[in-house]
């Protein structure tokens, strides 16, 4: 093994509808920058980040997934051997939110039950959704939650950082 080899290797898609911040959520995250006229994604575009965690190096290759109902059987395709996955809800729509079981199943149908954190994006805008709805949708379905703004650049790498965590716990627990 060189130097550069990482010692870990995560697949990690996005899940969730058009225009909910998936793309900017990768650009921030992985280039520290935002294009202002980030349109649809088309398909699926990998992205790239290596980081060290706890004296490893975890290779990240993210999946940006088109939210679009046409690309459905893509996503399933891109899904596959994924070691964790964000779905991402716009806090300004709810039905972004509401569609997260269309979400979830389609994605543990391709890649068994992984590691999902629910990333309610958008935070420097005024939330549509109650704070009682997110909790009992996200609760009801066992995820971790994380507010994030790729705008303002809140808590996006820490949102990385932590699906991470929890892939390597999960993991680990598969190994014991």
């Amino acid at each position: 093994m060189t130097e550069n080899d990482p010692d870990f290797v995560h697949k990690i898609v996005l899940l969730g509808d058009s225009l909910v911040g998936k793309t900017s959520l990768v650009q921030r995250y992985v280039y520290d920058s935002l294009s202002p006229d980030v349109g649809r994604t088309i398909g699926a575009v990998l992205h790239v980040k290596k980081i060290e965690l706890e004296g490893n190096v975890h290779k990240q290759v993210i999946w940006d997934l088109g939210g679009q109902e046409s690309f459905a059987q893509l996503r399933e395709q891109f899904s596959a051997n994924a070691s964790g996955a964000f779905f991402v809800f716009d806090r300004t729509r709810l039905e972004t939110l509401e569609h997260i079981d269309d979400w979830l199943n389609a994605l543990y149908a391709a890649a068994g039950k992984i590691p999902v954190i629910a990333v309610e994006n958008k935070v420097d805008l005024e939330s549509m959704i109650t704070a009682e709805q997110i909790k009992g949708i996200l609760t009801a379905r066992g995820l971790i939650h994380i507010q994030t703004s790729a705008i303002e650049n809140t808590n996006v790498e820490f949102a990385y950082t932590e699906l991470v965590k929890v892939i390597m716990a999960e993991r680990g627990k598969k190994e014991d």
